[in-house]
């Protein structure tokens, strides 16, 4: 199962691709709210993990326009910002489950959850 990981910060995205390899996932990472799209034009993923703060585009804005082109592909925001109203904005803008860095505790039972759901519609 492929998941598209975008993320600006090389450490975290070395994490979620050995986080996810070892549970038998590929993860893809791409840098920035840019090189998302085009990746997403030419290749399929089940799963989009998006950070909220990213170089130019933010990850929430990202979310919505991935949202006005994709209703089904599960979205998880993996954010260090943890306010209860970082929460509220990232479901507002379409994701499907919030998650706040660096706990990755919940990371791996998440996708798992998100990807389960999908199969089971």
């Amino acid at each position: 199962m492929r998941i598209l990981c975008v993320e600006d910060d090389e450490d975290t995205c070395l994490l979620l691709t050995t986080l996810l390899g070892n549970y038998g996932f590929e993860a893809v990472c791409v840098p920035d709210a840019v090189a998302a799209p085009q990746l997403m034009a030419c290749e399929q993923f089940r799963l989009y993990i998006l950070d909220g703060q990213l170089p130019g585009i933010s990850g929430l804005t990202l979310c919505q326009r991935i949202r006005r082109q994709d209703g089904h592909t599960p979205i998880l925001i993996f954010s260090g910002h943890g306010y209860e109203s970082d929460r509220a904005a990232g479901m507002g803008a379409g994701a499907n489950a919030y998650l706040v860095k660096p706990d990755v505790n919940e990371l791996v039972p998440t996708v798992k959850r998100l990807l389960a759901q999908v199969k089971e519609q």
